[in-house]
């Protein structure tokens, strides 16, 4: 692949399917170096029999300056997708919790950009 080429693909860190959530920041997804993610949809998945909460984060930490969903309720057995146009650039991450840890379940997709 040329430098420059994206690639659309699930961008967990790992390439993991998804990510539980727990109720101190979990990291999602992390840019690597010389790489822009353009992140189109985040797919969140609330497997509990009861409501819960999420916040997301983007940039370099996950403080309520950086949020973009801050305490969004999901129902129970329920999924959300945020359609997005997130830009994030090489070592800047996609960052949440919930209300409660193993319940929620994040899954980023969009594009990989090596510069």
């Amino acid at each position: 692949m040329a430098a420059g080429d994206r690639t659309e693909k699930r961008l967990n860190d790992s390439n993991a399917v998804s990510t539980q959530l727990g109720t101190t920041t979990t990291t999602v997804a992390t840019v690597p170096s010389s790489t822009v993610y353009v992140v189109k949809q985040i797919i969140v998945c609330n497997t509990d029999t009861v409501d819960r909460t999420v916040s997301l984060a983007t940039g370099t930490a996950a403080t309520a300056s950086n949020r973009f969903v801050s305490a969004l309720p999901i129902g129970a057995n329920d999924t959300i997708v945020l359609d997005t146009a997130l830009v994030l650039y090489a070592t800047e991450t996609i960052q949440g919790l919930s209300d409660t840890a193993s319940k929620v379940n994040v899954t980023v997709v969009g594009w990989s950009k090596e510069l």
